[in-house]
């Protein structure tokens, strides 16, 4: 079959390879032979390949830019291939047989911008549904959920292909531009509410009933204190939250501002946000939030009021995150784990939300 390549040509290809000049970059490649059953194998594996972000140089031929992960991830897939009894191999390599660097390049990033050309398409349909419905007063709560849900599940997508832009497609930007506008459509879509927080009851504790399957919003480039305090909000007072973060010029009509000026829920006297919503929603009996609070307190006033150990670790911890992820969606979601493990650690006195309701479901 012409174009077609087997393990058999491999010493070929490298023995051509080797003289040839020294290239600028190196690959990773993955040559395979797949049988003909499972039938659902070839898709898979193929699948499987789109999702890595490799493309085809010949027939069974795909590259990576050479690294760790992506050399790895291509053993993996040999792995898979073998195990089907199939054939596969992966060699990194400084130049690729019938194609110079720079057309490899301009395939990743040729492959890139239809991938983000096409969840551009989605954003901008998804916007253009979001603001018909809000026009023709349509958006009813469950469709505004609905398109929430949508998004993040684009904002997933358009990160996946974002880790796979090796070289950076020209596309890249209008697509994240069409995130930014889809966010920004479904926050001016969000009805208003006349009153943020309900009354106290007469003990001066809020109670969490009040505060279900709201919008919280804070600033941007969450640091300890916003994501300890979402953690919180996530755990123990709204079961299902919904998280908006934004700049100090921006706001959210109908969401509860927290750690945020002039918010209820911010710092107060010597406490900071974690420590106001303990003692707001009376949750101030719970031995692993109070620990939780004295760390996050001593990271984010650097007061030492309580001279906690953990908080340099903790910090260096959080800082890190932030570093590699970049992200507050994501950072939020891993800085989760953590707080999680450290009040498992220091005496779960009371079950979080979910805990909760399956225990008064019971009664």
């Amino acid at each position: 079959m012409p174009g077609f390549v087997t393990l058999v040509t491999i010493r070929s290809m490298l023995q051509k390879r080797q003289a040839r000049r020294a290239s600028a970059y190196e690959w990773v490649m993955l040559i395979h032979q797949l049988p003909p059953r499972p039938t659902n194998l070839r898709v898979r594996i193929w699948r499987k390949l789109q999702k890595l972000g490799a493309i085809a140089i010949k027939n069974s031929v795909y590259v990576l830019p050479a690294s760790e992960k992506t050399n790895e991830d291509f053993q993996w897939l040999r792995q898979e291939i073998e195990s089907a009894g199939g054939e596969a191999a992966v060699f990194r390599a400084g130049s690729v047989e019938g194609a110079t660097d720079e057309e490899i390049i301009n395939a990743f990033r040729n492959a890139r911008d239809q991938e983000f050309a096409a969840i551009t398409a989605e954003f901008d349909g998804l916007t253009g549904r979001i603001r018909e419905q809000s026009r023709a007063k349509h958006l009813s709560p469950a469709r505004l959920a609905a398109h929430e849900t949508e998004l993040d599940r684009l904002h997933g997508e358009l990160e996946r292909v974002i880790a796979n832009d090796f070289f950076e497609a020209k596309s890249r930007a209008t697509a994240l531009t069409a995130y930014e506008r889809c966010q920004k459509a479904i926050r001016l879509s969000q009805p208003t509410r006349t009153q943020t927080a309900s009354a106290p009851r007469k003990s001066g504790v809020l109670s969490v009933a009040d505060f279900q399957n709201r919008r919280w919003v804070t600033r941007r480039n969450l640091h300890i204190d916003r994501l300890a305090s979402a953690w919180l909000i996530s755990q123990f007072i709204d079961k299902r939250p919904r998280f908006y973060f934004i700049t100090d010029r921006e706001t959210l009509e109908g969401a509860i501002p927290f750690d945020m000026f002039g918010a209820e829920f911010t710092h107060q006297g010597e406490d900071c946000t974690f420590e106001t919503l303990l003692k707001r929603f009376g949750l101030t009996d719970i031995q692993g939030l109070r620990d939780l609070a004295e760390i996050v307190h001593d990271i984010d006033l650097k007061d030492d009021k309580f001279n906690r150990l953990e908080a340099v670790g903790l910090n260096a911890i959080i800082n890190g995150l932030s570093e590699s992820l970049r992200d507050d969606r994501k950072l939020l979601q891993q800085a989760g784990a953590i707080f999680d493990g450290l009040f498992t650690l220091f005496g779960k006195q009371a079950k979080p939300l979910s805990s909760r309701r399956k225990t008064s479901r019971k009664r």
